[in-house]
């Protein structure tokens, strides 16, 4: 006892007796999730078959009233469920059972029969049964023993002043008659529903029993069974997958190993299977911590003639076909053969996947059209642990991980998808603009041949050619203004880290200079030394300023003598962090008077478009990165042309980078080589991909068409 102490001792931490009920109520979250838990307990004990028994008065409304529903009432409603598992002596019921937060499934993770693993540890399965009714009854037999019965009323629980020590449990052992001869098992009986069951809470318990073991994997020797009233016949009997949705319409399956690489086989109805394929997932810069895993993604097609003929294929209906995606879609985690809640429920969009989808529409697919399944394994994905409540994996950087592993697969899921889905011919392309469908040159030379004579339909035609100009002028700058600051939102990071670096070196130099001053015996040569430094971040800092004009809301510019270097060197001062962090080689052009007649932002952008394709494509690189630009005066013609050593592109997508929305980047939104093919057009160019560049990734060239300035 210290000296300023005047009595110590030694308490021992004693819970309420209400802590049963209040785990049971608010760390389970709702009765499905209960029921679930009671199933997992069946299967650790070595269970072949788990029924599920509802008993009880069915309120049927009358005729016409549509809005009532089916429901089981409170008073006197039974939950009955069995199993033929190992069943527990009185031993286990008393040291294991009736012990909350019990070690014995985290001292061992195999059961002892069927050498199956454990799909909890935190031993908090028995709260269920309080969250489900006011009471249980339990029998339980371990093979040969006698039968063990226990009854639990959880109102006993509730009195404030209990604590949990205070609270008995009758129980007694007796000659077996609920598992006569060599049967064995539990059975759990929980009287006195604490909430209603309505059919829609009846429809979704099946479906979430139809998700709860991995059917790409499934469980051979554990079924579950639903046992309903005769008037919930529909939602009666085994447990097994809507057969509606066993043929979708693209499907890609793989694993990726130990080491991050992905191996996967896609199959269409379109190509049938085709060859496995082989991709690192893992950037150069990145460490691999996940863990090995597993996946089977199914993709429907969710318009009207697709869903028509896959309905057809798989011998539904398309409205039952469109209401079991609606109701199963979405991406799954499996571990150990168990699902591992929320993930996969239609209204939990853990990947985003439709906000990829607004951003891409024509390339993404959305959370409802898809059916995933992601296997993993505890002892090689450690850190895939449960949250207390055991819904939702705790947040950590291997989940983070997962989520952006996944969506590199499904980007390489949604390019196979896109080549060959048939598509409006691209309206961007280096021939063509998009604004060339708005011409109506055709008419006026119709008119001209057949109405010579005729001024009124001429000044008509010629009012409208007028009318369209003018409009397409309007569209154009407004595209000209959302162009440049969405390119200025993509430019924040690095202007930011630039900036702030300015200004650090502008406050430092300052806090020196006021030293400087301070001292006795004035410095002259040490403050003119700051005041240089002071100038120069502030030249820096203003350089970078006018680097950013181009891209501000301002009103487009008009077309001018552009100098190329001045363009390039600015585009390239924007992304000096990048580059320098990423260790780029850089090699532009030897300075010259090459100009072009272009917006100069346009140009800029042009630039800037390309520079951030090329720093994305070079950081899946792992050494050796290289960026070069050449430029090319002509009698005619300026060619600039701008290559990497990253990644080049493959044959089948050489024809497909230049449509809108089409890209290769997980989260691309798939405008970028849009919108530098549209800018070149609109300056009189054309823009190309080339074979070859001075490098050996990807290359492109553009050529204005226009003699030098």
């Amino acid at each position: 006892m210290s000296k300023t102490s005047v009595q110590s001792g030694k308490s021992v931490l004693r819970p309420r007796a209400r802590l049963i009920k209040t785990i049971g109520e608010e760390l389970i979250s709702s009765d499905i999730v209960a029921l679930l838990e009671l199933v997992k307990n069946s299967y650790d004990a070595d269970a072949s078959i788990i029924t599920i028994k509802f008993t009880g008065q069915i309120n049927v409304p009358p005729t016409g009233e549509k809005k009532e529903k089916k429901k089981l009432l409170k008073t006197g409603a039974v939950i009955e469920i069995f199993d033929d598992g190992t069943g527990m002596n009185l031993e286990t019921v008393k040291e294991s059972w009736m012990e909350p937060a019990t070690i014995s499934k985290k001292s061992t993770r195999l059961s002892t029969g069927k050498n199956r693993k454990f799909t909890g540890e935190k031993g908090i399965g028995r709260f269920s049964s309080a969250k489900l009714s006011r009471t249980l009854d339990m029998v339980t037999r371990h093979h040969a023993d006698n039968e063990v019965v226990a009854h639990f009323d959880w109102e006993d629980f509730e009195g404030p002043e209990l604590f949990l020590d205070e609270v008995t449990v009758d129980w007694s052992v007796r000659e077996p008659l609920e598992f006569p001869g060599e049967k064995h098992g539990t059975r759990l009986t929980l009287v006195g529903l604490n909430s209603d069951w309505d059919e829609d809470k009846f429809r979704q318990l099946r479906i979430t029993l139809q998700r709860l073991i991995n059917p790409v994997v499934p469980i051979q020797d554990f079924l579950i069974e639903l046992d309903l009233p005769k008037v919930l016949d529909m939602y009666s009997g085994l447990i097994g997958p809507p057969e509606s949705l066993a043929k979708p319409n693209y499907s890609m399956k793989g694993k990726v190993s130990a080491e991050g690489i992905l191996h996967y086989e896609y199959t269409s109805k379109k190509l049938g299977e085709t060859s496995p394929k082989e991709l690192n997932l893992i950037k150069p810069e990145e460490e691999f911590s996940t863990g090995p895993f597993s996946f089977d993604f199914r993709v429907w097609d969710r318009d009207i003639e697709a869903l028509r003929e896959a309905a057809e294929e798989n011998n539904a209906k398309t409205a039952e076909l469109r209401k079991a995606l609606d109701e199963i879609s979405g991406i799954s985690i499996y571990r150990d053969g168990f699902r591992v809640l929320p993930y996969g429920d239609p209204k939990l969009d853990w990947l985003r996947l439709d906000l990829r989808r607004v951003n891409n529409p024509t390339l993404r697919i959305s959370n409802n059209q898809i059916i995933g399944f992601i296997s993993i394994d505890l002892e090689t994905n450690p850190k895939f642990t449960d949250q207390s409540n055991r819904e939702g994996i705790v947040d950590s950087d291997e989940l983070e991980q997962l989520k952006e592993l996944v969506k590199r697969i499904l980007a390489e899921l949604e390019t196979r998808r896109y080549e060959e889905r048939p598509r409006e011919q691209a309206s961007a392309t280096t021939e063509h603009g998009i604004f060339e469908s708005f011409s109506i040159r055709p008419l006026v030379e119709f008119i001209e041949a057949r109405l010579p004579n005729d001024k009124d339909a001429k000044a008509l035609i010629e009012g409208t050619q007028a009318s369209i100009a003018e409009g397409v002028g309007k569209v154009q700058e407004v595209l000209a203004r959302y162009r440049r600051l969405s390119t200025l939102g993509l430019l924040v990071d690095s202007v930011l880290h630039d900036g702030n670096n300015f200004v650090g070196l502008i406050d430092g130099e300052v806090q020196l200079l006021v030293k400087s001053i301070k001292k006795d015996g004035f410095d002259r040569i040490a403050f003119n030394s700051h005041v240089d430094k002071i100038t120069e971040s502030r030249k820096a800092l203003a350089q970078l300023f006018r680097r950013l004009e181009p891209f501000g809301g301002r009103k487009r510019g008009k077309a001018s003598a552009v100098d190329v270097d001045e363009v390039l060197s600015n585009s390239f001062g924007l992304f000096h962090a990048e580059l320098k962090r990423l260790h780029i080689k850089v090699a532009l052009p030897e300075p010259s008077d090459v100009k072009v007649l272009a917006v100069e932002s346009d140009l800029q952008l042009i630039i800037v478009n390309l520079l951030q394709n090329a720093i994305y494509w070079l950081s899946e690189k792992a050494e050796n990165r290289q960026i070069a630009v050449v430029v090319e005066s002509r009698r005619d013609s300026t060619r600039i042309v701008f290559s990497n050593n990253g990644a080049s592109i493959n044959q089948e997508h050489q024809e497909l980078i230049f449509d809108p929305y089409f890209s290769r980047k997980p989260d691309g939104i798939g405008l970028g080589l849009t919108i530098v093919g549209e800018l070149v057009i609109e300056n009189n160019g054309t823009l190309a991909l080339i074979e070859d560049g001075p490098l050996n990734g990807a290359s492109f060239e553009i050529v204005f068409s226009h003699k030098q300035i």
